[in-house]
């Protein structure tokens, strides 16, 4: 179930024009938050795995979609990565309905540090986006 789920709302990515995708931002995300570590424990304790992801995150995703993740599966990169998509797509999609425009990469990187809901307004997640250009230069 939780893997269809992933899977069709990965194909409804497709529907959105933009010059950036989410794999690229994945990619570059996982050397962000944790050097590609998916064992990296971060936020004194409170962020796990290659992505960092925190428990309200977690919590957040299972009640927006219905799902059964555990904050100890973000260790796991395959479902650390259907939860930054999932998150992820709730955000473009809430963003769109808003703003009647698909989010910039900049914001969608900005959603992922400070939230969906706000983080792409956020002062403090500018400096986020900063260090992902500078890793994405690197990788690129």
């Amino acid at each position: 179930m939780r893997l269809t789920l992933f899977m069709l709302l990965y194909i409804s990515l497709s529907s959105f024009s933009t010059d950036y995708t989410l794999d690229e931002i994945y990619d570059v995300l996982i050397h962000v938050e944790s050097n590609n570590n998916p064992e990296a424990i971060g936020d004194d304790g409170r962020a796990y795995g290659v992505l960092q992801i925190h428990s309200i995150c977690v919590e957040d995703i299972n009640r927006l979609y219905n799902t059964e993740y555990t904050h100890q599966q973000a260790f796991n990169r395959i479902y650390s990565k259907q939860m930054f998509f999932l998150y992820l797509q709730y955000g473009i999609k809430r963003f769109k309905r808003r703003y009647s425009r698909s989010p910039t990469e900049g914001e969608v990187v900005r959603m992922w540090n400070g939230s969906v809901y706000s983080g792409y307004k956020k002062e403090s997640t500018k400096k986020y986006y900063r260090r992902y250009l500078k890793f994405k230069k690197l990788l690129i």
